[in-house]
């Protein structure tokens, strides 16, 4: 019971890093505070015995490295999908619904890896993406995550909208 405590704790803070992302203007930024989130998040899903979640985060955390040096290839991208998708089957214990992360993987790998990606694409990709984990966290008892995701979903739109209204 402490274990599910501590994990939701710590999906709290993590997904408060991930709105405060949802605010950044640069590319880089946005990867520097989602990388921070993964860290906090795969501790999370750990306790909460998601393993496919942890495998999601730690390819995550190497994709957004890669993309803020500016190490990008069409290679990486397709390297980093079937990474995504081969590990994630594999380490997936939550049946059909432990392919979400996956799909939230392989759409933001599609974004994020190139280097032509704007701020606005990976907000629509990241929103995609806090959607499909809030479900997944449900499935893991994240119940904290639930929540926090749908409001960084909505909070990336917000902020994709905000922007237009500036322009």
């Amino acid at each position: 019971m402490n274990e599910v405590l501590i994990a939701n704790i710590l999906m709290v803070i993590g997904e408060g890093i991930l709105f405060v992302a949802s605010s950044r203007k640069s590319k880089k930024q946005i990867l520097l505070f989602q990388i921070a989130s993964m860290v906090i998040m795969a501790v999370a899903s750990y306790l909460l015995k998601g393993y496919g979640a942890i495998v999601m985060d730690v390819i995550g955390i190497t994709r957004n490295v890669l993309s803020i040096s500016n190490i990008a290839s069409r290679y990486l991208t397709y390297l980093f999908i079937s990474a995504a998708v081969v590990f994630g089957i594999l380490f997936n214990s939550n049946g059909i619904l432990g392919f979400l992360p996956i799909i939230a993987n392989v759409s933001q790998s599609l974004i994020i890896i190139s280097r032509k990606s704007t701020v606005r694409q990976i907000r629509f990709v990241c929103a995609f993406s806090s959607f499909c984990w809030g479900i997944y966290n449900f499935v893991i008892k994240g119940y904290a995550g639930v929540v926090t995701n749908l409001i960084n979903a909505v909070s990336y739109l917000y902020h994709n909208f905000k922007e237009d209204e500036n322009i």
